[in-house]
């Protein structure tokens, strides 16, 4: 499992992070959930499978 930042190297833009959750939702997607504590960011973070990242940013390409 790992989380948008692990896969993509980069922080949530544009609100990416909400539309991840949304499809995974959507197709049943298990996820787990993280707390943070950094001093850049505190909170909770989602976990996703590579798989389901990798199917979600072929996906996200096709619907731009």
């Amino acid at each position: 499992m790992m989380s948008l930042y692990d896969y993509t190297g980069k922080k949530d833009e544009n609100g990416i992070g909400l539309k991840v959750h949304a499809y995974a939702s959507l197709h049943k997607q298990p996820f787990q959930q993280m707390d943070l504590n950094l001093p850049t960011y505190k909170g909770k973070v989602f976990l996703y499978t590579k798989l389901f990242l990798d199917e979600f940013f072929k996906v996200s390409e096709i619907f731009r």
